[in-house]
């Protein structure tokens, strides 16, 4: 019996271990709002391609990203929101994640809509959510991130 409890504890140690280190590694990546680009416009809606950087500066582990969940602002304004899952990247890489958006354009004001159709350079983009990375026993353990404003590299 004392040789089943050891060998629990000595797994429940290692998968320990091994999600602080996934979470390190998650944690040392910078992620940026590389870009948003307005790929299609409509009467009805307007369709985006969005990139986000994540870039791991570790030198000998790659970073597992179980899933992302965001939302996207233009003006301060809700656009979208924003999912990416399963991407690893590589040991000292940057990764670009795209992902593809479509925004009915009765959710949005019509002067955001004009400033997104005729490309203005006022339109300010703002991406917030929530990494996750897969613990021990499949649990997907949250790292909150703040990508700032496109061109912001944090």
């Amino acid at each position: 019996m004392k040789k089943l409890f050891v060998l629990f504890t000595c797994i429940g140690l290692l998968a320990g271990c091994a999600t602080v280190k996934e979470a390190t590694n998650l944690k040392n990546c910078t992620y940026a709002l590389k870009s948003v680009e307005l790929t299609d416009v409509n009467l009805t809606s307007l369709n985006f391609t969005v990139t986000i950087a994540i870039t791991n500066p570790n030198k000998t582990e790659p970073a597992k990203l179980k899933r992302f969940v965001g939302v996207l602002t233009a003006n301060d304004d809700k656009l979208a929101d924003i999912t990416l899952s399963d991407i690893e990247i590589a040991p000292q890489t940057t990764y670009n994640a795209k992902a593809k958006v479509n925004v009915p354009t009765i959710t949005l004001g019509s002067k955001l809509v004009g400033l997104l159709a005729m490309g203005s350079g006022t339109v300010d983009y703002h991406l917030t959510g929530t990494m996750y990375f897969e613990g021990p026993l499949g649990v997907e353990i949250p790292l909150p991130v703040d990508m700032g404003r496109i061109g912001n590299y944090n």
